[in-house]
């Protein structure tokens, strides 16, 4: 009977490997939304990253005493970097939510938001029964104003984009719609606007 010859032995050792890669591969996507899950329980989450950095330390300690110095090190490192930089995942507020928690009755694209430093600001507008509220991407408020305040809404073209301004009198809040649809969405906001305050205000009837 032949020896096997070292070629057939390297052919069968990388297949081998390749498919020992593939499968982690596939276990790594199958384990992605249950790790995606298990981040939004804070002391799940935290727990495991102390397991993790304590096992890459000892890994590292282990690879620097013993055989397969490089290996164990890289792979500790590569833990304990992990444990570092995987924090759990921070509740993310809808906007659902916080409309309810502001009282909100409504709420519409707002554009981008000019504000007294001149700084446009992506914003949304949250539409109460007394006073309006612009608040960023973050769902941080950048503006409250009361509906009483509001004296006219000018809605006209800048351009190639739209503009909406709220004029409160000795102050103004202006709204820039860029893009395809800068119009519609301008449009959008101006007539939410009108319907939700032509009774408080007679003016904009």
């Amino acid at each position: 009977m032949n020896a096997e010859s070292p070629t057939h032995g390297l052919r069968a050792g990388v297949v081998r490997l390749r498919r020992a890669v593939l499968w982690l591969i596939f276990g790594s996507i199958l384990m992605i939304p249950k790790v995606n899950r298990l981040r939004r329980h804070r002391r799940a989450w935290n727990f495991g990253r102390s397991l993790a950095g304590l096992a890459g330390v000892a890994m590292i300690a282990i690879g620097a005493a013993g055989q397969h110095k490089l290996a164990m090190i890289a792979l500790g490192a590569l833990a304990l970097l992990l444990a570092l930089l995987l924090a759990p995942e921070r509740p993310k507020r809808s906007v659902d939510a916080r409309a309810r928690e502001l009282g909100a009755l409504v709420v519409v694209d707002g554009g981008l938001y000019n504000s007294d430093a001149q700084t446009l600001r992506r914003a949304m507008l949250f539409i109460g029964s007394d006073r309006l509220w612009v608040l960023n991407s973050a769902l941080a408020v950048l503006s409250e104003i009361p509906l009483q305040q509001l004296r006219e809404l000018i809605l006209e073209p800048s351009g190639a984009d739209w503009k909406l301004r709220l004029d409160c009198g000795q102050s103004a809040a202006e709204f820039l719609y860029q893009g395809n649809f800068a119009e519609h969405m301008a449009r959008v906001a101006d007539e939410t606007l009108r319907s939700r305050l032509h009774r408080e205000l007679p003016i904009l009837r």
